[in-house]
């Protein structure tokens, strides 16, 4: 890149600082991402329990409740099924395998896109809505992959900098770095998850990796001051993951 003529007529477009620009905006996107995503399904769960207390309150009623319980979880499960088939057939699995094979040189068309990106998010929403015993770490990794080559296409000053196949590789990665950290609430592990399915790579420097992780602290950061102020606690590292294990 250093030698292209394109590059040599970048007069005082300093790449590097709109690079970490750009992760800064990739972790919180992805933070207000997951922050949403959660607490969608989480209020769509509860109205689901309610809907079936009260069915059970009004008597003995054991089959009416069973039956809109089967039926809420169908309808959610067909709404999801519907997008990735007419919208967004790119969705479709959990996101990682596709991204392993981006991040390696592999073309899978339909894998990053706007519509690829809407149907994952509101897909993954009612999926796990539905009360599927699936979860949302993976389709996590692929928004987040989403993300990061959304944002190389922001209409930014200096962005343009940003529009090319090396660099989008690396929004890539780091985009799923930083789903991932917002699904376990651990910044480094986040870090190291691209890095890890992406060897043997050619694109990943220790630049690079210092962008990746302050991305992901950022994401892990503002997403437990989400949850700490929409649970009304104060702020606590306990509230940094979406996905906790007890």
């Amino acid at each position: 890149m250093m030698r292209s003529r394109i590059f040599l007529n970048r007069k005082g477009v300093h790449t590097d600082m709109y690079l970490w620009i750009a992760h800064g905006i990739l972790g919180v996107c992805l933070a207000t991402i997951t922050f949403l995503m959660t607490t969608i399904e989480d209020s769509s769960a509860e109205l689901r329990n309610d809907i079936i207390q009260s069915i059970i309150d009004r008597g003995n009623n054991a089959a009416a409740a069973w039956a809109a319980y089967t039926l809420y979880g169908m309808s959610f499960v067909l709404t999801a099924c519907l997008l990735t088939i007419y919208v967004g057939p790119g969705a479709n699995g959990s996101g990682v395998a596709e991204i392993m094979g981006l991040l390696n040189g592999i073309n899978y068309p339909g894998a990053i896109g706007l519509r690829t990106l809407f149907v994952k998010c509101v897909g993954t929403i009612f999926a796990v809505s539905a009360g599927l015993c699936i979860g949302k770490e993976g389709p996590l990794a692929h928004i987040g992959a989403n993300v990061g080559a959304v944002i190389c296409q922001l209409p930014l000053k200096g962005f343009y900098t940003l529009r090319n196949d090396v660099i989008k590789r690396q929004m890539i990665a780091a985009g799923a770095s930083v789903g991932v950290a917002c699904a376990f609430g651990a910044p480094i592990g986040g870090a190291l998850f691209s890095y890890e399915i992406s060897k043997p790579n050619t694109f990943w420097t220790f630049s690079m990796l210092w962008r990746v992780f302050a991305a992901c602290s950022i994401g892990t950061f503002l997403l437990g001051i989400y949850s700490s102020l929409w649970l009304g606690t104060t702020f606590s590292l306990s509230d940094t993951g979406a996905l906790k294990f007890g």
